[in-house]
């Protein structure tokens, strides 16, 4: 198998929102370079890079693939991710792995909701980036429209690196700007032409345009611009790779991935102005277990250093764990450390190609590479050799927003839907499964209704696990806005010792979020001292269990001022019942009133569907906090209670033509209006009498 040297290794990811085009690209790749014999296809299920059933099905990417290509002697590791937001841990986990990003945009749609946000992510990293004009030989599609939708949205240098000859069936070729050449393609090759008559005078203008965001790169590059008015094609190729890998210059590339127009042209352009691995000379992290920062040194002679940034099983060849070797050699065999402390030995490592695996022995710097069966190294480890000491950070992955309560269709299944549900999440940590045991509900939360739908589908036919999915329960509070004192008393004569406890509580409401205080006010000894933390545990679980709906009281102070005691007959026991018989009588004297959870949702949608979404979250009882315009974007901020959000993201999605996207944040707890209070309470009594039946 042959290896490359770091420098000459290239590892770009493939970013854009669904259906723009990425994996009929990476596909096209594959093919004008001669890896494949056939262009793989998403419509007819020859993709290589799109291959579980998932993705067979439903024609769309949902887990990270990767193969590699080679173009002038230059490997070029492709990882296409998932477009859906819904499915997109894998992007996260792959951005920290490349130093590059391919980020395509179609020629016949624009920007979209989706590309702003994942642009903004993308800029926030200063991660190298070409923007990619996908679809160029599709009916409507418009180069002009495009670069001026990049000028008006989109912060940072963005120039044209390339211009197409022709659009939508007319589209032939490129114009490469570096080189100031013409191609035109007939099987994915190119073939030089002369710069066509009608093209030269705006290619000569866009030339210009390229140059002086190369010259402003570097101050002897200005100057040198400034005195000649022009760079060499050295300088020209210098200055571009420097402003990619800074992140200030953001060229712009044109291709049909279906006809294979301008894909070898992309390719070469990676070749020569991304940055390699080689470039990185040192990674910063943390001491394993510890907040210190720390620094190491990188570099194909230095000692091992690999980073696992996606885990995934399958059906043959077991568990297999991606790793990017950032530093020496990784071998089969080795015995690493990870940075949770244990040992691991390198088990057989192999190159992706698709679903395809090419074995392989050793691999240097800077590659990417498929490890077999570590026991111990999941998303976000840190493989060590001896004397290296630091861990990288972990992909850093959206909150989720969708949550759904789950039980496990057929009793006794509960652990093996536990374990099953485990082992998915070490796959793909943008869910997670937690008890709630106030509710007693166990919820799965992820990145939308979708995403859910998936996961439980894969539980179903990997675990044979059917599980029941319904609304999940909300934490609402209850409080009192009101101050009474009560008198509970607790008599109790079965014959023998009998049972005694006299307690007077005042209850007066606390400011939102200071929870509970209970104060011993007792003078003069008329409840002893020995009695009084009984009082207080029996005010605790009453609040816990709640007196008007079944759900925690919160936000009260209870003063235990006067009551009385029998030498013989009073107990802790006692007393912990007539604190509870207090507090059932005097709450609903206190004015009681219910809380629920309410969140920060920020909507970004399309101007046009503005209206539809603000009198969507009026029918929500939300309140909007603001509106700012991004081009042709709205960013709406609203306040929404937790329990209206159930399914939102098939609601936006529904609204806004799959072209809305929303995050939602924990922000307070506010009073539940009486209406609904009254349903709830209504509807918590009816189940306590039907209990009592």
């Amino acid at each position: 198998m042959k290896t490359f040297a770091t420098d000459k290794i290239r590892n770009i990811a493939l970013v854009a929102p669904h259906g723009v085009g990425k994996t009929s690209l990476a596909d096209a790749m594959l093919h004008v370079t001669g890896k494949v014999g056939r262009r793989g296809s998403v419509d007819d299920k020859s993709s290589v890079f799109d291959y579980s059933d998932e993705e067979l099905d439903k024609k769309q990417t949902m887990t990270a693939s990767m193969a590699w290509t080679e173009v002038g002697g230059v490997k070029i590791n492709i990882i296409d991710t998932p477009g859906v937001a819904d499915f997109r841990c894998d992007m996260y986990g792959a951005l920290e792995v490349v130093e590059g990003v391919l980020f395509g945009v179609k020629a016949d749609g624009g920007l979209e909701v989706s590309s702003d946000a994942l642009w903004r992510m993308l800029r926030a990293r200063r991660i190298p980036m070409f923007l990619v004009v996908t679809r160029m030989n599709k009916e409507h599609a418009d180069f002009q429209k495009a670069m001026k939708e990049f000028a008006e949205h989109l912060d940072g240098t963005v120039v044209a690196a390339q211009l197409p000859i022709g659009e939508g069936e007319a589209f032939r070729g490129v114009i490469d700007l570096v080189a100031n050449k013409a191609y035109t393609f007939a099987d994915g090759k190119a073939q030089a032409i002369p710069i066509p008559a009608e093209l030269a005078d705006e290619a000569a203008i866009a030339r210009e345009e390229l140059m002086n965001a190369a010259a402003e790169t570097d101050e002897a590059l200005i100057e040198k611009f400034l005195e000649e008015g022009a760079l060499s094609d050295e300088d020209l190729t210098r200055g571009l790779a420097a402003g990619i890998a800074s992140g200030q210059v953001y060229p712009v590339f044109v291709t049909a991935a279906d006809s294979e127009v301008g894909v070898v042209s992309l390719l070469e352009a990676v070749a020569q102005l991304m940055p390699s691995p080689a470039s990185r000379t040192e990674l910063a992290g943390l001491r394993p277990g510890t907040a210190e920062e720390r620094r190491v040194a990188i570099g194909s002679g230095k000692p091992t250093l690999a980073y696992a940034f996606k885990y995934q099983r399958e059906a043959q060849g077991g568990d297999q764990t991606w790793l990017r070797v950032w530093s020496g050699t990784l071998s089969t065999g080795d015995n690493l450390t990870n940075s949770a402390g244990d040992g691991e030995r390198i088990g057989q490592l192999s190159f992706a190609q698709g679903k395809g695996r090419e074995k392989v022995d050793s691999v240097p710097a800077g590659d990417i590479v498929l490890a077999a069966k570590l026991k111990n190294s999941r998303i976000g480890t840190t493989l060590c050799a001896s004397g290296v000491d630091i861990q990288l950070p972990a992909p850093a992955l959206p909150a989720p927003t969708s949550a759904e309560a789950i039980t496990s269709a057929t009793a006794g299944d509960e652990d093996k839907m536990g374990v099953g549900l485990n082992k998915l999440m070490e796959e793909d940590p943008s869910f997670v499964v937690r008890h709630e045991g106030e509710l007693s509900q166990t919820l799965m939360v992820g990145q939308g209704e979708m995403h859910l739908a998936v996961i439980l589908d894969r539980l179903r036919k990997q675990f044979g696990v059917e599980v029941l999915r319904k609304r999940p329960k909300v934490a609402f509070k209850e409080t009192i806005k009101g101050t009474v004192e009560v008198q509970g008393r607790y008599k109790k004569q079965t014959g023998g010792r009998g049972q005694f406890g006299d307690v007077h509580l005042r209850l007066e409401p606390l400011p939102r979020g200071e929870n509970f205080e209970f104060v011993d006010g007792i003078v003069g000894g008329v409840v002893p001292g020995k009695f009084i933390p009984a009082v207080e545990k029996g005010v605790r679980e009453t609040m816990k269990r709640g007196v008007m709906a079944g759900y925690e009281m919160v936000d009260m102070r209870v003063t235990l001022f006067f009551g009385s005691y029998h030498n013989v007959d009073s107990s802790e026991n006692s007393f912990k019942a007539a604190a509870r018989i207090a507090l059932q009588k005097g709450v609903p004297d206190a004015k009681p009133a219910l809380l629920e959870p309410v969140m920060q949702v920020t909507i970004r949608v399309p101007e046009s569907y503005l209206g539809d979404i603000m009198g969507d979250i009026s029918s929500r009882r939300g309140q909007p906090q603001g509106m700012e315009a991004e081009g042709p974007i709205q960013v709406i901020k609203a306040l929404v209670p937790q329990d209206e959000m159930y399914q939102y993201s098939t609601s936006l999605r529904a609204m806004t033509q799959g072209t809305g996207e929303f995050a939602m944040t924990f922000s307070h707890y506010a009073e539940v209006p009486g209406d609904v209070a009254r349903q709830l309470i209504d509807a918590y009594q009816k189940s306590r009498t039907e209990d009592a039946d």
